[in-house]
């Protein structure tokens, strides 16, 4: 039996997030996690606008390039600022996103977050929660706690689900999963209900401890086709210590 030190000194363990995995989007492909910006990091992305890969309209002919920010707040929250086309597409307008993530994950307990989204004018804001669990967390704990075993790393492998409300005050249904394949590469793959949306297959290639890229090929839910692609440039740095590496 563990005693109350070894608990303690366990989940202090698993709360240790590796440093590469900070620079990882906190996302899957289309949906959000409960993870979150580390307190006084800002995140700098370029992402593709325009994900269509097919006809005239394709990302090839008319690529949209979306600048896009997330930054670590206390009181386990962050915000993101992005400049997104609205109509016409070549108007380009603020959007504004919080996210908060009151629930830690522990061995029973799944971390979880809500969140709003597309904060802005002539936009309609989307309100999300989500819950997240490592299918593997009892085993993960374990050898971080037999620090001395180090023949086999294990792997994060966690579950996503929750629900978000769209702009159309409908409810559609969030499922993704994230495999940590090794310090570098994360696999990603994530599904939102209803005929406008889409099914994604992807993954994180984690550069170092600031720099990330995440791809992912799509499929509309009324489309027997690949209908999408999700291309984003990711850099992370501490704004208190901006060129520090």
């Amino acid at each position: 039996m563990k005693t109350g030190t070894d608990l303690s000194l366990v989940v202090l363990l698993v709360a240790l997030v590796p440093v590469l995995a900070e620079a990882a989007p906190t996302s899957l492909n289309q949906i959000p996690t409960p993870d979150l910006i580390p307190f006084h990091q800002l995140q700098l992305q370029l992402a593709n606008g325009n994900m269509e890969v097919s006809g005239d309209a394709s990302v090839w002919h008319q690529p949209q390039v979306e600048p896009q920010t997330q930054f670590g707040l206390p009181w386990r929250m962050e915000a993101g600022l992005d400049v997104v086309p609205s109509n016409p597409q070549q108007d380009y307008r603020p959007v504004l996103n919080l996210k908060w993530s009151p629930l830690e994950e522990s061995y029973r307990i799944p971390a979880g977050a809500v969140g709003i989204t597309q904060v802005g004018p002539n936009f309609t804001p989307d309100y999300y929660f989500v819950l997240s669990k490592t299918l593997n967390y009892d085993q993960i704990a374990y050898q971080k706690f037999r620090a001395h075993h180090r023949n086999i790393k294990l792997r994060g492998i966690r579950l996503v689900a929750g629900a978000q409300v769209n702009s159309r005050d409908a409810w559609n249904a969030l499922v993704g999963t994230d495999i940590e394949v090794n310090d570098h590469f994360i696999v990603q793959a994530d599904w939102i209900s209803g005929a406008r949306n889409s099914v994604s297959l992807g993954g994180v290639l984690v550069i170092n401890q600031h720099d990330s890229v995440q791809a992912a090929l799509l499929r509309g839910n009324d489309q027997d086709r690949l209908s999408g692609v999700i291309l984003q440039l990711n850099h992370t740095f501490d704004v208190l210590s901006p060129l520090e590496w």
